[in-house]
Protein backbone atom coordinates (compact mmCIF):
# COMPACT_ATOMS: atom_id res chain seq x y z
CA UNK A 1 0.00 0.00 0.00
CA UNK A 2 1.53 3.39 -1.00
CA UNK A 3 2.30 5.91 1.69
CA UNK A 4 0.17 9.03 1.94
CA UNK A 5 1.78 11.99 0.21
CA UNK A 6 3.37 14.39 2.66
CA UNK A 7 2.47 17.40 0.50
CA UNK A 8 -0.55 18.03 -1.68
CA UNK A 9 -0.56 21.21 -3.76
CA UNK A 10 -3.89 22.48 -5.05
CA UNK A 11 -3.86 25.18 -7.73
CA UNK A 12 -6.70 27.35 -9.02
CA UNK A 13 -6.26 29.79 -11.91
CA UNK A 14 -8.97 32.45 -12.21
CA UNK A 15 -8.25 35.16 -14.74
CA UNK A 16 -5.43 37.36 -13.48
CA UNK A 17 -5.42 35.63 -10.09
CA UNK A 18 -4.00 32.32 -8.95
CA UNK A 19 -4.40 30.47 -5.68
CA UNK A 20 -1.95 27.82 -4.55
CA UNK A 21 -2.80 25.84 -1.43
CA UNK A 22 -0.11 23.49 -0.19
CA UNK A 23 -1.15 21.01 2.50
CA UNK A 24 1.32 19.00 4.53
CA UNK A 25 5.09 19.27 4.83
CA UNK A 26 7.34 21.41 2.66
CA UNK A 27 10.90 20.10 2.73
CA UNK A 28 13.75 18.94 0.51
CA UNK A 29 11.58 16.22 -1.04
CA UNK A 30 8.40 18.24 -1.60
CA UNK A 31 9.58 21.80 -2.23
CA UNK A 32 10.23 21.12 -5.94
CA UNK A 33 6.54 20.27 -6.40
CA UNK A 34 5.54 23.51 -4.70
CA UNK A 35 8.04 25.51 -6.75
CA UNK A 36 6.68 24.04 -9.98
CA UNK A 37 3.10 24.91 -8.99
CA UNK A 38 4.04 28.49 -8.08
CA UNK A 39 6.01 29.01 -11.29
CA UNK A 40 3.27 27.42 -13.40
CA UNK A 41 0.80 30.00 -12.07
CA UNK A 42 3.17 32.83 -12.88
CA UNK A 43 3.79 31.36 -16.33
CA UNK A 44 0.05 31.80 -16.97
CA UNK A 45 0.56 35.54 -16.35
CA UNK A 46 -1.23 35.69 -13.03
CA UNK A 47 -1.03 39.28 -11.78
CA UNK A 48 -1.51 38.12 -8.21
CA UNK A 49 -0.31 34.83 -6.83
CA UNK A 50 -2.03 34.00 -3.55
CA UNK A 51 -0.56 31.21 -1.43
CA UNK A 52 -2.83 29.93 1.35
CA UNK A 53 -0.65 28.21 3.94
CA UNK A 54 -3.31 27.26 6.50
CA UNK A 55 -2.69 23.53 6.02
CA UNK A 56 1.13 23.59 6.12
CA UNK A 57 2.39 21.54 9.08
CA UNK A 58 6.13 21.96 8.42
CA UNK A 59 8.32 24.17 6.24
CA UNK A 60 12.10 24.29 6.08
CA UNK A 61 14.55 26.42 4.12
CA UNK A 62 13.69 24.57 0.89
CA UNK A 63 10.12 25.80 1.21
CA UNK A 64 11.33 29.31 1.86
CA UNK A 65 13.51 29.04 -1.24
CA UNK A 66 10.43 28.06 -3.29
CA UNK A 67 8.58 31.16 -2.03
CA UNK A 68 11.58 33.40 -2.73
CA UNK A 69 12.01 31.94 -6.21
CA UNK A 70 8.34 32.64 -6.95
CA UNK A 71 8.75 36.17 -5.63
CA UNK A 72 11.74 36.81 -7.90
CA UNK A 73 9.84 35.54 -10.92
CA UNK A 74 6.74 37.53 -9.91
CA UNK A 75 8.74 40.75 -9.64
CA UNK A 76 10.15 40.21 -13.11
CA UNK A 77 6.56 39.93 -14.37
CA UNK A 78 5.24 42.85 -12.28
CA UNK A 79 3.13 40.39 -10.32
CA UNK A 80 2.47 40.15 -6.59
CA UNK A 81 2.91 37.21 -4.21
CA UNK A 82 0.56 37.23 -1.23
CA UNK A 83 0.87 34.75 1.66
CA UNK A 84 -2.35 33.96 3.55
CA UNK A 85 -3.00 32.18 6.86
CA UNK A 86 0.70 31.84 7.62
CA UNK A 87 1.16 29.18 10.33
CA UNK A 88 3.64 29.75 13.17
CA UNK A 89 6.25 27.43 11.62
CA UNK A 90 6.35 29.54 8.43
CA UNK A 91 6.08 32.86 10.28
CA UNK A 92 9.10 31.92 12.39
CA UNK A 93 11.06 30.95 9.28
CA UNK A 94 10.25 34.31 7.64
CA UNK A 95 11.18 36.20 10.82
CA UNK A 96 14.43 34.34 11.53
CA UNK A 97 15.62 34.80 7.96
CA UNK A 98 14.49 38.43 7.77
CA UNK A 99 12.40 37.76 4.67
CA UNK A 100 8.88 38.55 5.93
CA UNK A 101 9.09 42.08 4.49
CA UNK A 102 9.55 40.65 1.00
CA UNK A 103 6.00 39.31 0.92
CA UNK A 104 2.53 40.69 1.45
CA UNK A 105 1.37 38.63 4.44
CA UNK A 106 -2.33 38.52 5.30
Amino acid sequence: MPADPILIVDTVLAGPFALVTPAGEIDVDTAPDLRRALHRCLHHRSAELHVDLYAVRFCDCRGLDAFLSARRRARALDALVVLHEVPPIVAELLDVTGTRHLFTVL
